[in-house]
């Protein structure tokens, strides 16, 4: 009895889990290689496939070579007039060099933005630390004993219950009788 599923027909479209995708991609492309690899020994052909990965490496198979066979693109044997679905591997390449030249380009210049920024940011601050009026602010409990930092957070809590209190008193005088939500008492 078999326990798998055997060959099965598979949707095409993009795998969607990274790693699957990597996987899929080098069994996809040891197979392509394998299937130009008998094209050449049986019919002594001559080949050429060249693949990109999503990670920007090259995966070239070529018989002779890829010198050879671009190089056939360029001036073929038996028509010497170039065809429209001709693909020149070297203008693929550069285009595909120059089109990866361009993104790393711009992203070195996002990044150098960024720095720039960055370091604008860490000039204002360094400023701002280096400014000593900001030490004597009474905000700043830096420096301070526990006793003193005790009598600052009672002085706080005092503060804020007379301002409390003034509030609710300014509140009823303001008002007509009636509390916050306009029904009487």
């Amino acid at each position: 009895m078999k326990n798998t599923k055997g060959k099965q027909k598979i949707e095409m479209k993009e795998v969607e889990d990274y790693e699957n995708r990597m996987t899929t991609f080098s069994k996809r492309k040891t197979g392509i290689f394998k299937k130009m690899n008998e094209l050449v020994a049986l019919c002594g052909v001559e080949a050429a496939f060249v693949a990109f990965s999503e990670t920007g490496k090259s995966h070239t198979f070529a018989h002779p070579s890829m010198e050879d066979a671009a190089g056939r693109l360029k001036s073929p044997l038996i028509d010497e007039s170039p065809r429209k679905d001709d693909t020149n591997t070297d203008s693929l390449v550069g285009a595909y060099k120059s089109q990866k030249n361009e993104d790393l380009k711009k992203l070195y210049a996002d990044f150098a933005e960024e720095l720039e920024m960055e370091k604008e940011k860490e000039k204002i601050l360094k400023k701002s630390k280096s400014d000593k009026r900001f030490d004597k602010m009474w905000w700043n409990a830096e420096g301070l004993s526990v006793e003193e930092r005790k009598q600052l957070h009672q002085r706080f809590v005092e503060l804020n219950v007379t301002l409390c209190g003034k509030v609710s008193q300014q509140f009823r005088k303001d008002g007509d009788g009636s509390d916050l939500a306009g029904h009487g008492h």
